[in-house]
């Protein structure tokens, strides 16, 4: 039992922990190279009217290809005093946009031939969810912090030599990636215990037995059982109940939606380790506990919604 979680544990610290060592040691580099001015443009109307620092631009275009990385740059730039807590908070939030539509990728493959275009309705509802919820993430940042001085791009910068610029970036990271690295560490194996214990399963089941009140019809019922364990599987059924005809296409976008919202338990297992490793127990937890509340929230408003007038 133990050594199943450990191995486990094993298998995700060897995936993660160089992501987050490349964003720390990435984020360093970029400043010391003077980049930062140079690639920042590209989504400085969005973080400038959030009145965040410009640094936040690369990490938010760093996010495309890594949420990982892009939450090490922001933790790198907290810990050197160049962004602020609430900076942080609200930059990271917004940083959570990109993995959606990197999420495309992989799900079109999947929802094309299984439920068409119910399966393009729910990616849409769910892309269209992202976009609101950093809309209101923006509005937050942009009443809640303070303008920034933003550095013209006339500014001149001459920057070292790369290979001393690396050698700089990893000397002044080294005291962040100890940090990551010793909190990473024990909190996963804990997540990953508590996993093979069970301790996931019996709030899954809870949130199942007392799960009643959903606006969809019993058939539906077998779709959100299926999305506490595995997304291909819910997938997969909803796709037979579709072409069946057993349920329409309102019914198995409003079956994911919800099974999405109530199933959502089940993601602490990843999230804790990860928030927690990058940010620290309490600010990593304060980080994740307001993105669950506005992802879920706003979803909660759009099943409510589609219930009611689709």
């Amino acid at each position: 039992m133990l050594y199943d979680a450990f191995y486990q544990s094993l298998d995700y610290l060897v995936t993660i922990i160089p992501v987050m060592v490349i964003g720390v040691v990435a984020a360093e580099f970029l400043v010391e190279m003077g980049w930062i001015h140079k690639i920042g443009f590209i989504v400085s109307p969005l973080t400038r009217f959030a009145h965040l620092h410009e640094e936040c631009s690369v990490s938010f275009i760093t996010a495309f290809g890594s949420p990982a990385a892009s939450n090490s740059m922001l933790k790198k730039l907290y810990d050197d005093g160049r962004i602020e807590r609430k900076e942080l908070i609200v930059a990271s939030l917004i940083n959570s946009f990109p993995s959606i539509i990197m999420h495309w990728r992989t799900l079109l493959p999947v929802f094309i031939p299984l439920l068409g275009m119910a399966g393009m309705i729910y990616l849409g509802i769910l892309t269209f969810v992202g976009l609101l919820r950093t809309f209101v993430i923006v509005l937050i940042g942009h009443f809640l912090l303070e303008k920034k001085q933003y550095i013209p791009e006339k500014s001149v910068y001459q920057p070292p030599l790369v290979l001393n610029a690396f050698k700089t970036s990893i000397e002044k990271s080294r005291k962040t990636i100890f940090r990551i690295i010793t909190m990473t560490i024990p909190v996963t194996i804990l997540v990953f215990v508590l996993l093979d214990a069970g301790f996931f399963e019996v709030l899954a089941d809870f949130l199942k037995e007392h799960a009643v009140f959903i606006p969809v019809p019993g058939e539906a019922l077998p779709i959100i059982a299926a999305q506490f364990t595995a997304n291909i599987a819910a997938y997969t059924i909803a796709g037979n109940l579709l072409s069946a005809g057993i349920l329409n296409t309102k019914e198995i976008v409003l079956s994911l939606l919800v099974g999405k919202i109530l199933s959502s338990i089940m993601s602490i297992r990843i999230l804790i380790p990860y928030y927690v490793g990058i940010f620290g127990s309490k600010l990593g937890t304060q980080i994740m506990v307001y993105s669950a509340i506005l992802r879920e929230g706003i979803l909660v408003v759009a099943a409510v919604i589609l219930a009611i007038f689709w």
